[in-house]
């Protein structure tokens, strides 16, 4: 039984006419009804009582119109169903991300994308740069918004922006009377910043720049989360750094200034695994890429 002779006993069920049917298949009639009586010599059911006037379902044969309706339909949405994943516009998209993709570009990504891929199932998890990557390496995210430099192994990446250093100080602190603060005028300052194990690479270059200007960074706490150094920062147990983009977020209780020459620069980039045949993911990609080329 193919699903090509069920379609042909629902035409001609909803037509009970021969003749109407095979013009409506653009079929012969003759071959129409050599289909349906193979059709009922498979089933060893009379679906259809034919005289040379009329056309009418038997009582098996109006229980399998209706049934083989459903079918129809369900085989129906089957199709435009894998068409529509084929193409990215149904699915999953998971996403990782860090806190400055949430104050920057990620918004506005998500909202283009659910406007027009409403079908599509986006979960997002906030992570730090290198839990992104662990997590891209073993298949659970599909897309990360991180900090490069990363282990780009595997990954492809794509910047998404770059930006300059600030200090948080508190207020009324010494440092303040500098417009733009040299490197070393934190000499003797303890440090409050993000941990080495969630950023090396800048958690390193910090240091390489504090030897560079002649000392050693005198780093008294480490944490993940801005809010906790900026909160730190405010009751005067050191000073911490925040990339220009987000500096509007560290509130009034502490103070920001620019840093002279500093040559370390606060990178977002889009990351995904090379390999990936996603077509949702190429979607988001692309979405991405004319965003930035605005």
């Amino acid at each position: 039984m193919e699903l090509r002779q069920l379609h042909y006993f629902v035409t001609v069920a909803e037509e009970l006419h021969f003749g109407r049917a095979a013009d409506r298949l653009q079929i012969t009639q003759p071959a129409l009804s050599k289909q349906i009586a193979n059709l009922e010599q498979e089933l060893g059911v009379q679906l259809l009582a034919r005289t040379k006037r009329t056309v009418q379902l038997t009582p098996a044969g109006q229980v399998f119109f209706e049934q083989t309706q459903q079918l129809l339909n369900q085989a129906q949405t089957a199709i435009q169903l894998t068409q529509r994943t084929d193409r990215g516009e149904v699915g999953q998209l998971t996403i990782g991300f860090t806190a400055t993709a949430v104050h920057t570009v990620l918004p506005q990504l998500v909202r283009d994308f659910h406007q027009d891929y409403p079908n599509v199932e986006l979960t997002l998890i906030e992570l730090a740069t290198e839990a992104q990557v662990i997590a891209l390496n073993q298949n659970k995210i599909d897309l990360a918004f991180l900090h490069p430099p990363i282990d780009a192994r595997g990954i492809e990446l794509c910047p998404v922006l770059e930006e300059t250093f600030v200090a948080v100080l508190p207020q009324q602190h010494p440092l303040l009377k500098y417009d733009c603060i040299p490197l070393e005028a934190f000499a003797n300052e303890p440090l409050i910043i993000h941990p080495r194990l969630e950023g090396p690479i800048l958690y390193d270059g910090l240091v390489q720049v504090c030897q560079e200007a002649g000392f050693q960074p005198k780093i008294v706490k480490e944490s993940i989360s801005l809010q906790t150094r900026v909160c730190l920062v405010a009751t005067g147990m050191g000073i911490t750094f925040v990339s220009s983009q987000l500096q509007f977020l560290v509130g009034s209780n502490v103070v920001c200034r620019p840093l002279e020459k500093c040559p370390i620069r606060f990178k977002l980039a889009a990351a995904w695994r090379k390999n990936t045949a996603s077509p949702t993911l190429q979607i988001f990609i692309k979405i991405l890429l004319k965003n930035l080329e605005a």
